[in-house]
C-alpha cells in the first residue's frame, strides 16, 4: 500500500498515455481523418484521468500524519506525483483538445 501511496498519481499518468497511445492507434487503422468522435473519446478519457489524479491527491492532501514519520514523506512524495501527473495529463491532452 505505501508503494501505491506514491505513486498513484504516477500510476494514473502511465494509464492515461498508454491509453491516449491505444485511441490514436485506433483512430489512425479505423478512422476517418476529419474524425471529431476518436478526438473526443481522447478527450473524455483524460477528463476521467485527470479526475482520478485529483481525487488521489485530495485524499493524500487530507491524510495528516505526524511529520515525523515515514507516512509523512510518503504522503508528501505522493502528492508531487499526483500534481506532476495532473500537469502531464493536461499537457498531453492539448493537441488533442485543439
Amino acid at each position: 500500500m505505501r508503494w501505491v501511496t506514491m505513486t498513484g498519481g504516477l500510476l494514473i499518468w502511465a494509464l492515461h498515455f498508454i491509453g491516449l497511445y491505444g485511441i490514436a492507434s485506433a483512430e489512425d487503422v479505423w478512422g476517418a481523418p476529419d474524425a471529431w468522435s476518436w478526438r473526443l473519446a481522447g478527450v473524455v478519457f483524460s477528463l476521467l484521468c485527470l479526475a482520478a489524479t485529483v481525487g488521489v491527491g485530495l485524499w493524500l492532501a487530507r491524510q495528516r500524519p505526524d511529520p515525523e514519520e515515514p507516512e509523512a514523506w510518503e504522503r508528501r512524495v505522493g502528492l508531487t506525483g499526483a500534481l506532476v501527473a495532473a500537469v502531464s495529463i493536461v499537457w498531453q491532452t492539448g493537441p488533442l483538445a485543439f
